[in-house]
């Protein structure tokens, strides 16, 4: 049974392959993209809709990360994913 995780932004939960990790190294996000980097991370789904409110969240400065993580590399991060989903 593959494990269920639950989106940061809109709270949906799924199996873990059909989000995106993003985890914390020294401050900065990477996308994890073999879920298996041994850190705490955040989870997020993998569709262009809640990728652009949580970058659009980002700016306005009113999400509360739980990991320390920086809020531009987050935001480069979510911007890559969204030309990776455009290609």
């Amino acid at each position: 049974m593959t494990p269920i995780r639950c989106c940061s932004l809109c709270k949906k939960r799924d199996e873990k392959n059909n989000l995106y990790r993003i985890v914390a190294d020294n401050g900065s996000a990477i996308l994890d993209e073999k879920q298996n980097i041994d850190c705490r991370g955040i989870y997020i789904c993998k569709n262009e809709k809640c990728i652009k409110k949580f970058i659009k969240v980002i700016d306005k400065s009113k999400y509360n990360l739980k990991i320390s993580l920086s809020y531009d590399s987050l935001k480069k991060v979510l911007e890559l994913l969204l030309i990776r989903m455009g290609e």
